[in-house]
């Protein structure tokens, strides 16, 4: 099998996040099983439990892991309901986990499913059935909801020009496949700005992406979940791939790092809130080495925290 996405931060990983002395692995967002393949190859006595919400994306997890045996466990959900895992399989607390928030390159090559403007593709975006397509959302929103889901996902400065040509657009012919969006957002942003570099269409696919899989979300239900399975003293670590999620994980994480939320003038704690994490060191970037071999990985970002409580 010719496996098309190459898991970032592999050593990082290895170094900061998984232990000696661990036995249970819980990879959030498994996809084809790269980060599952090295922590199972390096630490011969952990087993692995690995979430996908996508299930043809964990099928080949399953089939390429399928040399670890009874050492890995695929499960078709999504980590924002990881605490109903031990609803689906028995299994203990676990001693680390990790979530990778960037989307496989399985996705954009290989799923049909319109991520990328570079095949001709229906928009759906979706990885799974649940949620509302891309093409529903860009036929369908009103212009003040698409302007907001540009200017806040995708942080698109031309968000009012691009959403008013769609509504303009759509009323005529409805747009249905990645080209057709494309071509309208190109259009839609004055000549002069739009970057050789980088395609105009970059920034409203991802954030119509983000939209469809409800992204921010499940970062904000599903971390405090998976912390539940893990034990007192286990190691949860989340990459980022852009600063919006970036910001989510990182406010998330202080969040829960602190003791006490009150008011400052308030004398002394009513609150109630207890400490339940504490942030292992700075966030964790690619080496140059990395990205000159991976070049995706630039903008990963890894975040570790500790179960305290």
């Amino acid at each position: 099998m010719n496996y098309v996405h190459s898991p970032v931060l592999l050593e990082e990983i290895i170094k900061n996040l998984v232990g000696e002395q661990d036995n249970l692995f819980l990879d959030c967002t498994v996809g084809e099983g790269g980060h599952s393949e090295a922590v199972l190859t390096r630490f011969p006595q952990i087993k692995v439990v690995g979430l996908d919400r996508d299930k043809e994306i964990l099928q080949l997890a399953k089939e390429r892991l399928s040399v670890f045996g009874e050492r890995f466990n695929g499960v078709n959900l999504n980590f924002r309901d990881a605490s109903k895992l031990n609803e689906i399989i028995d299994v203990g607390l676990f001693d680390c986990a990790l979530v990778d928030l960037g989307v496989s390159v399985y996705h954009y090559k290989k799923s049909g499913r319109g991520f990328s403007f570079l095949e001709e593709e229906k928009l759906d975006m979706r990885l799974d059935s649940s949620g509302t397509s891309v093409s529903e959302i860009i036929n369908n929103y009103s212009f003040e909801e698409l302007r907001d889901i540009f200017f806040k996902c995708g942080e698109e400065k031309f968000s009012r020009e691009i959403a008013r040509k769609i509504v303009f657009l759509r009323e005529k012919k409805l747009i249905e496949s990645t080209k057709d969006l494309e071509e309208v957002v190109v259009s839609a942003i004055p000549p002069k700005f739009r970057n050789t570099k980088i395609n105009p269409a970059t920034k409203i696919f991802q954030a119509l992406r983000i939209v469809a899989n409800n992204e921010f979300e499940n970062i904000e239900i599903g971390i405090p979940q998976i912390l539940s399975l893990l034990k007192v003293g286990g190691k949860l670590g989340v990459i980022t791939f852009h600063s919006l999620e970036d910001r989510i994980v990182k406010h998330l994480f202080n969040f829960m790092e602190k003791e006490c939320i009150c008011p400052p003038k308030i004398p002394k704690c009513v609150c109630g809130k207890k400490k339940l994490v504490k942030v292992i060191g700075k966030s964790i970037t690619p080496t140059d080495e990395e990205i000159q071999k991976n070049p995706p990985s630039r903008s990963a970002r890894l975040r570790i925290v500790e179960k305290v409580l």
